[in-house]
């Protein structure tokens, strides 16, 4: 990902959240999606282990958008979140956040 978020992207990719930071749709495009889960890893607790039910629970507190299951998978898959091999602990990787996701979740800080 790039330093900064360039306008037209940030203008974009903010439009997929309410003004409380609720993700409301999914991104088509590739570089969009990374950005919102980077702003859904941010949201996460990283103190403490989770069970599914307690991921799955954050992640509908956060999104009108349909599919929390899809956001979950995707943070395991990038690494942004891990689970037990019978998956039933889930813990937040602490990542450096690219400065173009921190500028996108500061809008919703």
């Amino acid at each position: 990902m790039s330093a900064l978020i360039e306008p037209r992207q940030l203008a974009r990719v903010a439009r997929c959240f309410d003004a409380k930071g609720r993700l409301q749709r999914w991104p088509s495009k590739r570089s969009d999606q990374l950005l919102v889960l980077w702003v859904v890893w941010w949201q996460l607790p990283g103190d403490r282990q989770m069970s599914e039910m307690d991921v799955s629970g954050l992640l509908k507190g956060w999104h009108d958008y349909e599919d929390y299951a899809l956001l979950r998978r995707e943070l395991v898959d990038l690494d942004l979140l891990r689970r037990t091999p019978d998956g039933r602990v889930y813990i937040k990787i602490n990542q450096n956040m690219p400065e173009d996701a921190k500028q996108l979740a500061e809008m919703f800080g």
